[in-house]
């Protein structure tokens, strides 16, 4: 228990001086916590000990429960004196009265008088006013006064029911109410206590309300007020139990065609206005009411407001020749008998007129065309094309080169109004920036002067890109060096830019006005144009072989013959230089390269030269020589066209075979998965055995194939454990660890190749 300060000053006898005096938790010497959070039944006891003593609210509290002892009708010391606050609960009394509010600039009234109720509450003497709702007031009207204990503008107590008097006033905070009246149970209650109540007041009238009263009872009530006055009264008055035949009409349409919707797409022609034009619409009739709604169909970026809905769910009226009056603007009551739309009126092809826009109606969908059909007898509906075709518009002609800079920046500064730098294709960059082919030309068809000068074009494959460079000849006359920068090129005789298929061996090209004729090439080029021949068809044996012996088999070439004759020497072989001046004087489209292409393939030794009868035995295997009698041409087309439509049939067969495997390894991966699920444990130490018995300790389709059949006895054929090996282990995931295959297996894998992903492939 904590010592009390007397206590303490007693115990540790120490003077009352600055720094000497020390707080009762000196003296404490258990610090536990105490519980704060206990369930308690009944009342809260209280520690008299530590609240102080306040003898004038003891004093002031006798004196209340006597007073609400006297209110009760009992004794202090009866035994009801202590439920004077359930006695009183709810209890209220009410009060009638107004204030006075000052009007200024009006020339009706100077003040206006405002009806209040005052309410006090007995159970703990607050009070709260408000203020009768009227309509049409144009005031803020309710609660005035919020319930709470209002304080007495003379001695600063507060109000209690004995200063509330009928026909006196009070004053709450500075405004004056004027009590007129009470309720009876606030007349009983006060006179069964021994407050005696004066009689009630009316109220007085203020000048604005009788001239106002004056105002109405001169105004003579019309034929139309005194309908709406007789139709609103027998209609609120709960005499009227029977519908009228009209309104038994419309609910039995609702019931019947709920939810019911006719659509059609309608055409609205403006253009005959200023800024008009032809506009899509969608029109909605609705059977339950046969109403008539209308949105339109904006196309992307038309350019106008997105509305919900052009025209309103309404009924439309039919046309009748004169002006189109908007009902609901109308300020009259009488119903003027006007025909409406209908379905009936309705079909593709008709014509909707509403508020005066005529809408076509081109289309409609399937539902109401099988209603009018049905309901109406109605042939099956045509969509109706009414849009213009759509409008050509010609590309424009980009201007010429102008010779400023390259030619991709002066396009883009036709292109763009900003001027962005061309894209560089970095996939190109990157494969091919170590590449390029070069080869040596001489001009041609030009001053002789310049036949004997030699040049070295090469073309770099990274940028599409060429320069050309003259070597030094001695006593020549001529300055060599770079003869063209590395550039983009464009060719003077085509007017396209220079690519690598235009460069072969015997080409003829034509740059900057200068005629240059490629006569030989380094091995580099030649190796990489071989290895990619598809993008280098002089390059391509296969090609060059199909065109040899198309020229065999020709008669009109008579080829064979010419190649046995050109034998000069009599060695029974051929060179490059004979083969190249027999094609010549025949006159066949054979280039040099082509034939450079043939030698390299047919000349095993490397001596540059191949004899007759293994050029023939390799271009035409089976013989045949001159046996068609065709131009060589026709027989080529037609050798191509069968490489083509064989090559279609083997890709479709491939094709065919895969789906094939994949299907198959697709079901052996469920069937595995399938028999995972319930044996969960057993796969896992199958696994483990063989990646523990493997020689890197890791599992491959080898490993895999064994703990199928083997340890688990699935008892797997070989080939659909094969396809789904493909699969499951591609070349860069040949073997995988314990680990990574039970994610596998599971689905959790990173790899894509999982069980569960290939047995979605079915």
């Amino acid at each position: 228990m904590a010592m009390s300060s007397n206590v303490m000053r007693d115990t540790f006898k120490l003077p009352k001086l600055p720094g000497n005096s020390f707080q009762e938790e000196m003296a404490r010497k258990s610090y536990r916590k105490r519980q704060m959070m206990q369930l308690e039944t009944g009342p809260k006891p209280l520690d008299v000990d530590r609240i102080p003593v306040d003898f004038e609210a003891i004093k002031m509290s006798a004196e209340n429960k006597a007073r609400e002892a006297t209110m009760a009708g009992t004794t202090p010391g009866s035994p009801t004196a202590d439920d004077t606050q359930n006695t009183l609960d709810r209890k209220v009394l009410r009060f009638t009265g107004y204030f006075k509010e000052g009007v200024h600039e009006s020339r009706v009234e100077s003040e206006r008088l405002r009806r209040c109720v005052v309410y006090y509450y007995l159970e703990d003497d607050t009070i709260s006013v408000s203020e009768p709702r009227e309509d049409n007031s144009g005031m803020p009207q309710g609660c005035l006064l919020k319930r709470h204990q209002v304080p007495r503008p003379d001695d600063g107590g507060f109000y209690t029911f004995e200063q509330l008097t009928v026909g006196e006033n009070v004053f709450f905070y500075g405004k004056c109410f004027h009590l007129c009246d009470c309720d009876p149970f606030t007349r009983s209650f006060l006179t069964g206590i021994g407050v005696e109540v004066a009689e009630g007041e009316t109220f007085p009238r203020d000048e604005y309300q009788t001239v106002r009263a004056k105002t109405m009872a001169r105004r003579p009530r019309d034929a139309e007020d005194r309908h709406l006055v007789a139709v609103m009264e027998y209609n609120y008055s709960g005499k009227r139990t029977v519908l009228a035949p009209e309104e038994l009409r419309a609910t039995q349409q609702f019931l019947l065609n709920d939810r019911k919707v006719l659509k059609f797409g309608a055409r609205w022609d403006d253009s005959a206005a200023l800024y008009g034009d032809r506009r899509k619409f969608t029109l909605y009739y609705f059977l339950a009411d046969d109403t008539i709604e209308v949105t339109e169909d904006l196309p992307v970026n038309a350019g106008r407001d997105p509305f919900p809905s052009f025209i309103r769910r309404r009924k439309v009226a039919l046309p009748t020749g004169k002006r189109a009056d908007n009902p609901k603007a109308s300020l009259s009551f009488r119903n003027d008998p006007q025909e409406h739309y209908t379905d009936a009126d309705l079909s593709v092809g008709a014509t909707v007129d509403v508020f005066g826009r005529r809408f076509f109606l081109v289309s409609c969908d399937a539902a109401t065309d099988k209603y009018l059909q049905e309901t109406h007898g109605r042939p099956p509906a045509k969509t109706i094309h009414t849009d213009p075709p759509p409008k050509q518009h010609p590309k424009p002609v980009p201007p010429p080169y102008n010779g400023f800079g390259d030619e991709q920046d002066s396009l883009g500064s036709w292109k763009n109004l900003v001027l962005k730098p061309p894209k560089k294709n970095l996939k190109q960059y990157i494969e091919n920036s170590s590449l390029m082919l070069k080869f040596s030309m001489r001009m041609y068809d030009t001053d002789p002067a310049n036949e004997v000068r030699r040049f070295v074009l090469t073309y770099y494959l990274a940028d599409d890109t060429a320069s050309i460079f003259e070597p030094v000849q001695r006593n020549s006359g001529i300055i060599g060096g770079k003869f063209l920068q590395r550039m983009k090129v464009k060719r003077s005789d085509t007017g396209e830019s220079l690519k690598a298929a235009d460069l072969y061996i015997g080409a003829k090209i034509e740059i900057n006005n200068h005629k240059f004729a490629l006569f030989a090439t380094d091995e580099k080029s030649l190796n990489h144009m071989e290895q990619r021949s598809e993008s280098y068809d002089k390059s391509s044996i296969n090609d060059v072989m199909a065109k040899l012996k198309a020229m065999l088999q020709s008669s009109h070439t008579n080829l064979a013959k010419a190649i046995r004759e050109a034998d000069r020497n009599g060695d029974q072989h051929i060179d490059y230089k004979e083969l190249n001046d027999l094609f010549q004087s025949l006159n066949l489209d054979v280039s040099e390269h082509e034939i450079l292409t043939v030698l390299r393939y047919l000349d095993e030794n490397r001596d540059g030269s191949v004899t007759f009868a293994e050029l023939l035995h390799r271009a035409l295997p089976e013989g045949g020589e001159n046996e068609i009698d065709l131009p060589w041409e026709t027989i080529y087309g037609r050798s191509q066209h069968g490489d083509r439509l064989e090559s279609t049939m083997q890709k479709t067969e491939l094709d065919s075979f895969a789906s094939h495997n994949e299907t198959t390894a697709a079901h052996t991966a469920k069937f595995i998965l399938d028999r995972y699920t319930s044996r969960r444990a057993l796969f896992h130490n199958a696994f483990r055995h063989e990646a523990d018995n493997s020689p890197d300790g890791k599992l491959g389709a080898l490993e895999f194939c064994n703990a199928i059949n083997k340890r688990l006895s699935l008892a797997f054929d070989s080939a659909p454990l094969r396809c789904l090996c493909d699969r499951l282990f591609p070349s860069h995931l040949a073997r995988v660890d314990y680990t990574e295959m039970l994610r596998m297996l599971q689905g959790t894998s990173t790899h894509p190749t999982t069980l569960p992903n290939i047995a979605k492939k079915r």
